[in-house]
């Protein structure tokens, strides 16, 4: 019998060690919850005496202790791939990031510049060598630990912030121009219904633009305190202005809605109760107990509504209605919070349409019941037909404005996508791209490629002797070298480094591909000759060289191999003593 437990345990503790990630697709993002390992300590370092366990819900941890994690990620590719490991969701006071190369710190409490990628998230550039192992590992402290790990490249991450933040502005610019609808209406009529609904939307903004993290970037990356604070008071505003809608809403003359004073008297020591139970629970018990009492606020709500209703209240059973999406988003959302439960809806996306849907309702239906009031007067009736065409142009002259501003946006991101920030140059995705098209028979008939990779010569010296900003001064005068070359059928990328990359494409299918060929290596030639007659007086007008790798590729099945060729005829030319241009076809 314990020869058998014995044995179980070493096989356990062998998996627990040996188990790993495998990385085999760069087009998409590998999850690493699964395979992460964690481990309590009193101490930012390890003793070696730590039991590690697969999950930290097992773990019993106190808000000063250390969680550590660690994960192992195989790159399955025979190449190496630039990637960023990324925690999602965070909400970490301190972190340490390693991956055996380099070392992170950063963190809430730290400042927004201290992100080792300008992003709500926190990722960590590193690169996965090819067939080989690569273990990140780190340790996070703070009252509430929130987080998921994966893995993927900069550009897929790059791809999908720029899908999110396109969600993210036009639903921040509908809310905004809902608020400022709301305030306009409050201006005009003084009616508190529309100041209620301002309020209401303006913090339920506000919470997702401190939940999504770009309060941390905008308002304040150098005062890391705030952030607890304005999640606090802003969970807790919406909360109470939700209250203040429902009863603001059905209020009449000389009547008072069912149960507002004792929600009144709630909602006053609310705050008093988050920071009583802050200071003897811990934080996040405080900030999720208005979230879990939007359970008791969608029953009082349907109280409330329903006695309304049998009162006689005419707007009872609209704000009913009007409240169905919110409701039901809100309900979504909250369960997976809390519950951490799977549902096949998207949770953000979901309670972002709801609550669109319910503002839009519930201006609509308080608009249909100022109509109602002006219309009992002609006066009444002129000036808010005249205060409504105002609201109109200016509802307008805001959506054009918020609309040319998203078009703005879009296309400054497109650029920055396809060109190289350091040399202005395409990047290597621009590059592909042009490769994969040119086979593309729906938009062109060209039947090969002619494609040369260029490295330049003792690059690294040039780095240590003069320092990397003379180097970015030698890439960028290679870029005006190449920045002429760039037409309709030809693309000058910057590949990589100190590497770069010329595809052409050739046009004559059979007879003529070899005249085309030579003019690509005269060409290949012009560029080799002004790279060495490049003078660089950083560098003390030291010449210039660089190797070139040239050949053609026959169509889409040849596009890697091709690739592999003019790469092998670069390192021939290394070989044969560098500054050389080497044909391989």
């Amino acid at each position: 019998m314990l020869r058998i437990l014995f044995a179980w345990l070493v096989i356990a503790c062998f998996c627990q060690t040996a188990n790993a990630a495998n990385f085999n697709d760069p087009q998409s993002m590998l999850s690493l919850d699964s395979d992460v390992v964690f481990a309590v300590s009193n101490s930012a370092e390890l003793t070696g005496d730590e039991q590690w366990f697969y999950s930290a819900d097992v773990i019993e941890r106190a808000p000063s202790q250390y969680l550590h994690f660690k994960v192992r990620v195989f790159n399955q590719l025979d190449t190496q791939v630039p990637v960023w490991f990324s925690i999602s969701f965070p909400a970490i006071k301190r972190l340490t990031v390693t991956d055996g190369t380099k070392r992170w710190v950063t963190g809430d409490s730290l400042p927004f510049s201290s992100r080792p990628v300008n992003a709500p998230n926190y990722h960590f550039p590193s690169i996965l060598p090819p067939s080989a192992y690569t273990e990140f590992s780190g340790t996070m402290t703070g009252e509430i630990l929130r987080y998921s790990f994966s893995v993927a490249t900069p550009e897929y991450y790059s791809n999908l912030y720029m899908k999110t933040l396109q969600r993210d502005m036009a639903f921040f610019g509908a809310m905004g121009l809902l608020t400022v609808l709301c305030t306009l209406g409050f201006i005009a009529s003084r009616n508190l219904v529309f100041l209620s609904f301002a309020s209401f939307i303006f913090t339920i903004t506000f919470w997702f633009f401190r939940v999504f993290g770009y309060a941390f970037e905008l308002l304040w990356p150098n005062t890391p305190s705030l952030n607890d604070i304005s999640y606090a008071v802003s969970i807790y505003s919406v909360l109470i202005t939700a209250f203040w809608v429902l009863f603001q809403t059905l209020a009449r003359d000389n009547h008072e809605v069912y149960g507002a004073k004792p929600v009144k008297r709630f909602c006053a020591i609310l705050p008093f109760m988050g920071i009583l139970l802050w200071q003897s629970v811990g934080l996040d018990s405080a900030l999720k107990l208005p979230v879990i009492l939007f359970f008791p606020f969608l029953l009082i709500a349907g109280i409330t509504i329903f006695v309304e209703h049998k009162r006689g209240s005419d707007r009872a059973k609209w704000l009913a209605a009007a409240m169905l999406p919110v409701t039901f988003s809100t309900l979504v959302l909250t369960v997976i919070a809390l519950f951490e439960v799977e549902l096949y809806l998207e949770p953000i996306a979901t309670f972002m349409t709801g609550l669109v849907m319910t503002c839009l309702f519930m201006v609509a239906l308080t608009a249909n019941y100022m109509v109602k009031v002006v219309q009992r007067e002609r006066d009444a009736q002129k000036e808010a037909a005249q205060l409504k065409s105002e609201q109109t142009f200016k509802l307008e002259a805001l959506v054009r404005e918020r609309t040319l501003a998203l078009e703005q946006t879009n296309s400054a991101l497109a650029e920055l996508a396809s060109k190289d920030s350091l040399t202005e140059l395409p990047n290597r995705r621009t590059l592909d791209l042009f490769v994969d098209k040119t086979f593309d028979k729906t938009l062109h008939d060209h039947a090969a490629l002619a494609i040369a990779l260029i490295d330049l010569d003792h690059f690294k010296s040039i780095n240590d002797t003069f320092g990397h900003n003379v180097g970015d001064e030698v890439l960028k005068g290679i870029a005006n070298i190449l920045a002429p070359l760039n037409n309709a059928d030809q693309v000058a990328a910057r590949y990589g480094g100190e590497e770069f990359a010329i595809a052409k494409r050739v046009t004559q299918p059979n007879g003529n591909q070899s005249s085309e060929a030579e003019e690509f290596a005269k060409q290949l030639e012009i560029v080799h000759r002004a790279i060495n007659q490049l003078a660089i007086a950083s560098i003390d007008d030291r010449k210039l060289g660089a190797c070139i790798g040239w050949t053609l590729c026959k169509g889409s099945d040849d596009i890697v191999e091709a690739f592999r060729r003019a790469d092998k005829a670069l390192y021939v030319a290394k070989d044969k003593g560098r500054n050389l241009i080497i044909p391989a076809l």
